[in-house]
């Protein structure tokens, strides 16, 4: 017990003493790393032209909005996390045009099996979309927007709409 008292008490002392306003802890920081500790507390209204979203068994992506610029590339990446193939439990992310009805592309969706969940006859309602993935896989789409709206996204495979649904917001 005494031992572990002595490790958090130098642990603690070691993170205080990091966290002063001392110039020189902030001279080695580098501009990648501030860049990375800025992606990782983002947040909805922040511009951001990567998304990296996850979705599980559970049926849920792990964000649900993002702000992207218009104009910009932006780069998805979407890594399902779950155990579940993706015949039984399969994800993917389609964008949809400002207005469109994701419940009307969900529903418009379940019977184009063969079409990985994204019909062809409702094309014209689509920006990108991702591939189908199983547990464990991950796949990437880059997009570009040209107008301001907000761009519902969601998961078309049978059901998940409901629960895996979220909205780019383009400025």
């Amino acid at each position: 017990m005494k031992k572990i008292a002595l490790i958090f008490t130098a642990a603690s002392s070691i993170f205080f003493a990091s966290c002063g306003d001392n110039q020189d802890n902030h001279e080695g920081h580098d501009h990648a790393t501030q860049t990375q500790e800025q992606a990782s507390s983002m947040v909805a209204d922040e511009v951001v032209t990567t998304i990296a979203l996850t979705g599980g068994d559970d049926m849920q992506f792990n964000q649900k909005a993002f702000t992207i610029p218009v104009g910009q590339e932006i780069t998805l990446t979407l890594k399902h996390t779950g155990q579940s193939g993706k015949e039984t439990m399969g994800h993917n992310v389609v964008i949809l045009k400002p207005g469109s009805s994701v419940s009307d592309y969900g529903n418009g969706a379940v019977n184009a099996k063969q079409e990985d969940y994204v019909p062809k006859a409702m094309a014209d309602k689509v920006i990108a979309h991702t591939k189908l993935i199983g547990a464990g896989e991950a796949t990437e789409i880059k997009f570009k927007v040209t107008e301001a709206g907000e761009y519902p996204f969601l998961c078309s495979f049978p059901g998940h709409f409901g629960m895996m649904k979220g909205t780019i917001t383009a400025k």
